[in-house]
């Protein structure tokens, strides 16, 4: 749907080479697995050290955890063009390892529950940038996706000052199999876009 139509042309990347080491049932492979399937690429269905003298990936989804590995295996695993990082917080520390031994990739943070189709905002980091240490900012949303910062009384928050962070748009699921009451306690009206249309409170 709208995710993969989004990432086949967010990841060119992907229409070349994807390790994919993910299982089906974790939504980070949505990204690994299809979007070179409908790019026109390859997935290699490996695990990263089993993926020692292969060819290399140019494009690899992965979860911040997985930098620690990715730095103890050769080059040849780590992706030559766009490492995506996703489902925990991101931080600029750990990034600098990586980055000053693959300094031409690009690295996207990547944010979204799977109530929101896997990603629906993220940050680039082209390569060469600065990147200071300290939290990578989740970057903005995706087209056709809407994210406000929120308080108790669904006011928006101002810039600093903690609040929710509610998901709207084509993203969005339409809720929970056979789960009513929870549907409508995270699936809520959206005051702030067209009629009729919910936001997820994350």
């Amino acid at each position: 749907g709208a995710y993969l139509a989004r990432a086949r042309h967010a990841y060119p990347d992907a229409a070349g080479l994807t390790l994919v080491h993910s299982s089906v049932a974790f939504d980070l492979t949505v990204t690994g697995l299809y979007t070179p399937l409908v790019s026109g690429g390859c997935a290699h269905l490996s695990d990263p050290p089993d993926a020692v003298g292969g060819p290399r990936p140019t494009f690899l989804k992965g979860t911040p955890s997985h930098l620690e590995l990715l730095d103890t295996l050769p080059e040849e695993v780590s992706p030559s063009g766009t490492l995506v990082l996703g489902g925990e917080a991101l931080r600029g520390e750990a990034l600098h390892g990586w980055r000053a031994a693959h300094p031409d990739a690009t690295v996207i943070n990547a944010y979204g529950p799977t109530e929101a189709t896997v990603n629906c905002l993220e940050q680039r980091i082209e390569p060469h940038a600065a990147l200071a240490d300290g939290p990578v900012p989740i970057g903005r949303p995706f087209a056709g996706t809407r994210a406000y910062a929120l308080d108790a009384a669904l006011r928006p928050v101002a810039p600093g000052v903690p609040g929710e962070l509610y998901v709207a748009g084509v993203v969005l699921a339409r809720g929970y199999l056979d789960r009513p009451a929870l549907t409508a306690e995270r699936f809520v009206a959206d005051p702030y876009g067209p009629a009729g249309s919910r936001m997820y409170r994350t």
